[in-house]
């Protein structure tokens, strides 16, 4: 199942990068694309996508400060 978000917050793309890293080793995988502030999320089965959501905003929040991922419509 894919997950598709809004991100907003980065400072560079560098730190997007690192972000990913963090994402992928969480999820099944994660694609993050600084330029156009979307992020999508693989997951294994069906989830609910707001824990999906909450799930990856807190480790954006470990991250760095004032990341917001939201569930795009």
């Amino acid at each position: 199942m894919k997950v598709r978000c809004d991100i907003s917050g980065l400072d560079c793309p560098n730190c997007a990068a690192k972000l990913e890293g963090l994402l992928q080793k969480e999820f099944a995988g994660a694609n993050l694309n600084f330029a156009m502030g979307s992020l999508v999320l693989d997951v294994n089965g069906d989830g609910d996508e707001e824990e999906i959501v909450a799930a990856a905003q807190k480790i954006a929040d470990g991250f760095e400060d004032g990341i917001s991922i939201e569930l795009r419509d």
